[in-house]
């Protein structure tokens, strides 16, 4: 079975054996034997073969590794792999897959890829679902199985409008926690009482984090959100302190110092986003918040809101390398140095790094391994950023504990040269002291 992959057609790779549900080592773990559990489990032909638990952990045993499948193979157990046995070792390198019948449910018509009328895949089309029993608890599986944070609104009667199709009657019974619509309980709803009329809508609270622009340091600035691809900037007429420390959480600037309102930091070229976000305070991720919709409000850019956030500090630094452009990202934060860890760096995270320092563009973004690791804190332990923010604190960073053992310490080549030997004396200094 494929499992956390939000379909039955991808999902991390589990095998019943000896009694219990088990994973598969990714180790030498490629599309030929990803191609075999696509055709095993009837799901057409195989699109991705990830590794690294990229669906998440699993429990239990890890039932085999070294899969060598030609990838003609009618089951997995047909092909070469090392014993089938119960190894009881760590998850951190479970193997998925993604084959090409995984359909996620979509949001369409809405303001934004995290909104509209809520469509599924029946077989090659799609319909939509009835609102009669539909919940927030029922959306908010949708909106983590998107990644578009939480449900804030299931707005009745078709409000993104009717779709076309098929209208399933079915009700879905979702405690909000699962990570598929097909994992909660399923009944049978009245057909009779279903039409495009009562087409199910999600609005989520979004999955992308603000940005401080035109300010006079990264801490403070013009706030914009990311919808799609583009950026748009907050009214300040719902925009409180409360909201603001959670920006200031988000981009890891300390707390809330100020909140100019009248486009205190130029006027923003984008849309003004018609939401109105309603924090307690205590939030770390602005997505996290529920959002309100106010569209009877007709805002111009002449009241885009603003914040100052305290600056903690951040600077970045490349040891153990050949040059100033290549090696270990290293962190001072907070009064000390500290590692970024990341078990999914990528070119475009390590292009962020490579514009921070001035050292042109990413040419490799690579791991350490365990014996090759720093000392010192942990200070961020997985990054995701689009490759084009300016610092990597505008990306989306998390920041977990230094017990976490199954992420590695993060290096970089740039293309560019050493900045001036003044900066680089400067932080070189620092980071010893």
């Amino acid at each position: 079975r494929l499992v956390n992959g939000g379909s039955r057609c991808a999902g991390r790779v589990e095998i019943h054996y000896r009694g219990q549900w088990g994973t598969v080592l990714d180790s030498d773990w490629d599309l030929p034997d990803a191609a075999v559990v696509c055709r095993e489990l009837g799901c057409g032909t195989a699109v991705s073969a990830p590794g690294w638990a990229h669906f998440g952990e699993g429990t239990g045993p890890v039932v085999t590794a070294d899969v060598e499948c030609i990838g003609t193979e009618s089951a997995l157990r047909d092909c070469e792999s090392y014993q089938w046995d119960q190894y009881f070792t760590s998850h951190s390198d479970d193997a998925g897959v993604i084959c090409s019948d995984h359909r996620y449910p979509r949001l369409t018509s809405g303001d934004s890829p995290c909104s509209g009328r809520l469509e599924i895949q029946y077989g090659e089309n799609w319909g939509t679902v009835c609102d009669l029993d539909w919940d927030l608890k029922d959306a908010n599986v949708v909106c983590n199985l998107l990644q578009c944070g939480v449900a804030v609104s299931v707005p009745r009667y078709a409000h993104f409008g009717e779709g076309i199709g098929l209208v399933r009657s079915d009700i879905f019974d979702c405690t909000g926690n699962e990570t598929s619509l097909l994992d909660c309980r399923l009944f049978q709803g009245n057909q009779q009482e279903c039409s495009h009329r009562n087409d199910a809508s999600v609005i989520c609270s979004g999955k992308h984090g603000p940005r401080l622009v035109d300010g006079t340091n990264r801490c403070s600035g013009r706030v914009e959100v990311l919808h799609g691809d583009q950026w748009g900037t907050l009214s300040d007429m719902y925009f409180d302190l409360e909201d603001a420390n959670v920006v200031c959480e988000h981009l890891q600037c300390g707390t809330v110092t100020s909140i100019p309102g009248g486009a205190h930091f130029g006027k923003g070229a984008g849309p003004v986003w018609k939401e109105s976000y309603r924090c307690r305070g205590n939030e770390t991720r602005l997505w996290e918040c529920p959002v309100s919709s106010w569209d009877q409000f007709s805002c111009s850019h002449e009241n885009d809101a603003s914040v100052i956030c305290t600056d903690e500090n951040w600077s970045l630094i490349l040891t153990n390398g050949g040059s100033w452009c290549d090696g270990r990202v290293e962190i001072y934060y907070n009064g000390s140095w500290g590692r970024l860890q990341d078990r999914h760096w990528t070119l475009n995270d390590a292009n962020v790094v490579c514009t921070q320092l001035g050292c042109g563009e990413a040419t490799a973004a690579y791991n350490y391994s365990k014996d090759g690791e720093s000392e010192g804190p942990i200070w961020v332990n997985d990054v995701q950023c689009e490759g084009n923010e300016l610092q990597l604190q505008n990306c989306i960073l998390f920041t977990l504990n230094s017990s976490l053992t199954d992420s590695m310490d993060v290096g970089v080549l740039c293309s560019g040269s050493s900045p001036s030997n003044q900066q680089s004396s400067h932080l070189s200094s620092e980071r010893n002291h």
